[in-house]
């Protein structure tokens, strides 16, 4: 394994570890969110391109599991924002709302199952679901979130 593919993995290993936690300071909290996905959003862009690996089944996240990690982000001091699904289409289109602990939820729940394969030995079949769900999946709620705890963050002179 190369560097930054080490690099990743600790980051995944982070945010999956912080999820799991017990809430810390609103304050806190925002900076580490945006610690963390910035640091996977940059660290999932310098992997080399997957191999896709055998084509086997993956361990899933349970719903109960993912709600308690949903629940666990009501800590942050904001739930809902407005978000833009197609920033780049310049057509009349009204603002959709975000939900912050969904998207870190969803980002977990990719994270975390790509985790199972890593951690069973299966290393490009982990490295392909990371990169292949970043592109379908939680690279968008990576971005969205992370465009609005920084608004958020700075709105509210919380340094970073």
């Amino acid at each position: 394994m190369n560097e930054p593919m080490e690099k990743f993995v600790s980051v995944v290993r982070d945010y999956c570890d912080w999820a799991s936690s017990k809430p810390k300071a609103e304050k806190e909290e925002v900076r580490v969110a945006i610690r963390l996905l910035a640091d996977l959003y940059s660290k999932v862009l310098r992997l080399p391109k997957p191999d896709p690996g055998e084509d086997l089944d993956r361990k899933r996240v349970s719903d109960e599991d993912w709600k308690k990690v949903y629940g666990r982000f009501g800590s942050l001091p904001f739930q809902f924002y407005l978000d833009c699904f197609r920033p780049a289409k310049m057509v009349e289109e009204e603002p959709g709302t975000g939900d912050l602990a969904d998207d870190l939820a969803d980002i977990y729940r990719d994270l975390k199952e790509g985790l199972g394969l890593y951690d069973e030995g299966r290393i490009a079949e982990a490295f392909w679901e990371w990169r292949q769900s970043f592109i379908t999946h939680w690279g968008r709620h990576a971005s969205s979130a992370l465009h609005a705890l920084h608004a958020y963050a700075v709105d509210e002179g919380i340094e970073l």
